[in-house]
């Protein structure tokens, strides 16, 4: 029998791949630094990885389940819009 995988875990994963495919290195680091001061932290708390990796960190930890499922959301619709996937 297969383990499950917890929806927080895919939801992370769903996060990620929708950054690789439609951001550059430079919109990811953005959004890492978005995010940051939409939760009130440092962007240099994120780690010393690459963009990637610290948004990684940022939406496993700093983020709730509902703040993910809402940011997972609002990029997907972002880039269905053809909109830019990071704020200006």
């Amino acid at each position: 029998m297969f383990a499950r995988v917890a929806p927080v875990r895919r939801d992370i994963q769903e996060i990620l791949t929708i950054v690789r495919l439609h951001l550059s290195e430079g919109e990811a680091e953005s959004l890492v630094g978005w995010m940051a001061h939409r939760v009130g932290r440092a962007p240099s708390l994120a780690g010393a990885g690459d963009p990637l990796q610290r948004l990684e960190h940022v939406v496993t930890h700093w983020l709730d389940d509902a703040q993910r499922i809402g940011l997972r959301a609002w990029l997907a619709r972002r880039i269905a819009l053809g909109e830019r996937p990071v704020p200006p």
